[in-house]
């Protein structure tokens, strides 16, 4: 993905969820450095990690200054509590803590004497990814030639779901290079896949993505079963990075107007295909 310098950096998911290191920049205006926080935890084994940060203005190079000595805190509400270690400079993990389905979790962060705060909700049910079904296409005015895969799972009835993809192709993120030899033009799979039940509650979900493969790959998918605020979140990010919008703005945070960025609890289910 392009990086623009009135973007800052955000949202380096340094954990064993995603296995690598999942980029994502958001838009900010020409304004004093806020805080930005960033932390996740799921129902697959810890540690769990929260990184703090603070925005750049829109002339600075592109490093953000890591924020240490602050006191991180996860809670639940069946009365767990552990303070987060510092692990490297603004990188703060877990070291007990076990994500459970069905808890709500709570982020405390104190900086300077002032306090930032955000709850999200692990979802209840763990949904299976069922399959993956890989399918030559031939080049047509819309794809070009190669394989291309579903994906498959059961959406639970008269249940709200909200789902994130992160997809890994021989254990890298996916180029969309359009078989264009200049690479300034091609670009970076932001992992940015969304979807809801709103109109496929307690149907079979199927969702064709359009990564062009080709014989042998290795294919590893990681469905995010998200609570409201993370898919909030996700969705008004993919609008920023897509430029959609009248002005600039930044991803709704259920932090509100107190930091930048988001907490949120996820249920992980996994998926794997080789191109064959």
């Amino acid at each position: 993905m392009k990086a623009l310098k009135n973007l800052i950096l955000g949202f380096l998911l340094a954990y064993s969820l995603t296995g690598c290191r999942d980029v994502i920049v958001l838009d900010l205006s020409d304004v004093p450095p806020r805080l930005v926080i960033e932390g996740v935890i799921t129902d697959e084994p810890g540690p769990y990690y929260v990184k703090l940060s603070h925005s750049v203005k829109y002339y600075d190079d592109n490093t953000f200054p890591s924020l240490s000595n602050a006191v991180v805190t996860i809670s639940d509400d069946a009365g767990n509590m552990e303070v987060l270690s510092e692990e490297s400079p603004g990188i703060y993990a877990t070291s007990d803590l076990q994500g459970v389905r069905g808890r709500t979790y709570r982020l405390d962060v104190e900086v300077d004497g002032e306090k930032y705060s955000a709850e999200s909700t692990l979802p209840e049910q763990q949904i299976p990814l069922d399959s993956i079904v890989v399918e030559f296409k031939e080049e047509s005015f819309f794809e070009d030639e190669g394989y291309y895969f579903t994906i498959y799972f059961n959406d639970p009835e008269n249940v709200k779901n909200y789902y994130r993809l992160l997809v890994s192709v021989n254990g890298e993120n996916f180029i969309f290079n359009t078989d264009d030899e200049d690479e300034s033009n091609w670009e970076e799979d932001d992992n940015l896949w969304l979807a809801d039940d709103k109109f496929t509650d307690g149907n079979l979900q199927e969702i064709e993505l359009p990564h062009n493969l080709n014989l042998g790959d290795s294919l590893d998918l990681k469905m995010l079963q998200v609570d409201r605020s993370s898919y909030d979140y996700f969705r008004t990010l993919k609008d920023v990075l897509d430029g959609q919008g009248v002005a600039p703005a930044n991803p709704l945070s259920n932090f509100e107007d107190a930091a930048l960025g988001y907490f949120g609890a996820f249920s992980v289910t996994k998926n794997s295909v080789v191109v064959k």
